[in-house]
């Protein structure tokens, strides 16, 4: 897969680009399959962290079954130790546009599920992704692969273009301590909704800040999260200060003595 110029100038410009058909109708469904199989089958996440819905975690909300409360995975662990999300991270595609995007040496920084529940799926404020992540440069790259197709009603990506050209900007902390949010700032005038049909991928700088809205929906809104970065960055913190779900994992390329 090749960026047309005009696509890698939008990343520059826009700090993001959509690349529609990323991953094959059989890869989605797998996917899905093997989400189900962790949120209402028989498999149980050992090595990476599962999140509830905030309502339904307060008891304002009841659903029919568990699984349909889960807000998202998250963890390196999900590639580490699950090998449909392990091809997903190195699918040929993805990993293509990443590294037209950062260079041809490559790791992981981040895997992640959202997944927005029909009717109870909550919006996730503006934010951008560098605030989690004490990494240098600022410069990774997150890919937003939708699992089923994602709408304006059921929680699609909206972005602030260019927005990443502001840097780093203050968060504090709303739902969870892991839960962050840029404060005072209205985007709604400046935002752009990117629906996506599933298999599609979304390419964005890690300082872009971006928003989903609730899923009032009958329908799932899914997504797999996948984030990566040069091999040559740096953690900007000592090793004993970094937050736990600060790691890395070898996607392609050499690895360097003192990087991640």
């Amino acid at each position: 897969m090749e960026l047309t110029e005009s696509e890698f100038d939008q990343y520059q410009t826009d700090g993001y680009v959509v690349v529609e058909d990323a991953i094959s109708p059989e890869t989605v469904d797998r996917v899905k399959s093997r989400l189900r199989e962790y949120t209402h089958g028989d498999r149980e996440p050992r090595s990476f962290e599962s999140q509830l819905e905030p309502r339904v975690e307060r008891g304002e909300l009841e659903v029919e079954e568990g699984g349909d409360a889960v807000r998202k995975f998250e963890g390196l662990g999900m590639v580490e130790e699950d090998d449909v999300f392990a091809e997903l991270a190195n699918d040929e595609t993805i990993v293509s546009v990443a590294t037209q995007l950062l260079g041809p040496n490559l790791k992981l920084l981040r895997s992640a599920t959202m997944f927005k529940p029909p009717n109870v799926g909550s919006e996730k404020g503006y934010h951008q992704d560098a605030a989690y992540y004490p990494i240098h440069p600022m410069d990774h790259v997150t890919v937003w692969i939708a699992l089923d197709d994602a709408t304006r009603e059921n929680g699609c990506m909206n972005v602030v273009p260019g927005g990443h050209t502001a840097g780093i900007l203050g968060h504090e902390a709303v739902e969870y301590d892991t839960d962050i949010v840029i404060p005072d700032r209205d985007y709604d005038a400046d935002a752009v909704a990117v629906p996506m049909d599933a298999g599609s991928a979304l390419f964005t700088h890690c300082l872009i800040p971006h928003y989903t809205a609730p899923n009032t929906t009958d329908d799932w809104r899914r997504a797999m999260i996948m984030a990566y970065m040069r091999s040559r960055s740096r953690f900007s913190k000592p090793e004993a200060e970094l937050p736990p779900w600060v790691d890395s994992v070898h996607i392609t390329g050499e690895e360097f003595p003192g990087c991640v």
